[in-house]
């Protein structure tokens, strides 16, 4: 397969690239930061060639390739080739924990990112293109009962406010949810892990349709790479993707 990965220098787009390449697939790595990746995933070619194109760099190691740049800075050919040649786009976008990342713009990183990613898909595609979106267990689903207790409801409300990312968060799950629903050329997935830790070995990890416990007051634990590892199956795996097409399954760690 050909899988575009949106922060694929992140804490856990690095471990979906690895996982990605280790089933033998194609990865196009859009980074901001030239060759980090190449050396952190550790591939078998021998030598890098940079490459300009459009003025954005392009370094191709083996199955992965890298473009300087993001879903919102690629200028539209450039971007609009990668989604065309790609099954299935991966986000791993999130912000910075600092001032800057969580205040500066652009504050709606995210949704903006998918909306552009959805809006340069070409409606007459073969088959319809894969998008999984890292999100988090802190946004609902408003498909269905997620029922918070009185506490919870005020905190995320405060969240919503004073938080942009929580509500980039929530705004992205609910454009692929409203907007997408309908669009025959366009099929999502949107992960919810809880809170993340690191770890250097994939375990095993539980789905669920819905959250199990609060995660503003019972928040549990869940690694980087078993997310990473869940959405690489998802787009190489047919019958869980049909499993969890066009819903946000939460992710627990066992």
């Amino acid at each position: 397969m050909n899988v575009l990965v949106l922060g694929g220098t992140g804490a856990t787009g690095q471990w979906v690239v690895k996982d990605l390449l280790a089933h033998g697939h194609n990865v196009v790595a859009l980074v901001r930061r030239m060759q980090t990746l190449a050396r952190s995933t550790q591939t078998l070619a021998r030598s890098t060639q940079a490459l300009a194109q459009s003025a954005q760099g392009i370094v191709e190691q083996g199955q992965l390739t890298q473009i300087q740049g993001t879903a919102l800075s690629l200028d539209e050919t450039t971007l609009s080739e990668q989604i065309a040649k790609a099954d299935a786009v991966i986000s791993c976008l999130g912000h910075n924990l600092t001032l800057k990342g969580m205040y500066g713009a652009p504050q709606k990183l995210v949704t903006n990112s998918l909306q552009r990613i959805v809006n340069l898909t070409d409606p007459n595609r073969a088959q319809p293109l894969k998008i999984v979106l890292m999100n988090s267990s802190g946004v609902r689903n408003l498909d269905q009962p997620e029922p918070v207790s009185c506490g919870q409801h005020i905190v995320l409300g405060l969240l919503r406010v004073l938080i942009p990312p929580h509500r980039d968060n929530e705004h992205a799950a609910n454009y692929l949810r409203t907007q997408c629903a309908n669009l025959p050329h366009i099929q999502w997935v949107s992960v919810r892990p809880d809170s993340l830790i690191n770890s250097d070995t994939v375990s095993h990890y539980e789905l669920h349709p819905a959250p199990t416990r609060s995660a503003i007051f019972d928040a549990g634990k869940v690694s980087r790479i078993n997310v990473a590892n869940l959405m690489s199956r998802l787009v190489r795996e047919e019958v869980l993707w049909e499993t969890w097409r066009g819903k946000m399954p939460v992710v627990y760690g066992a």
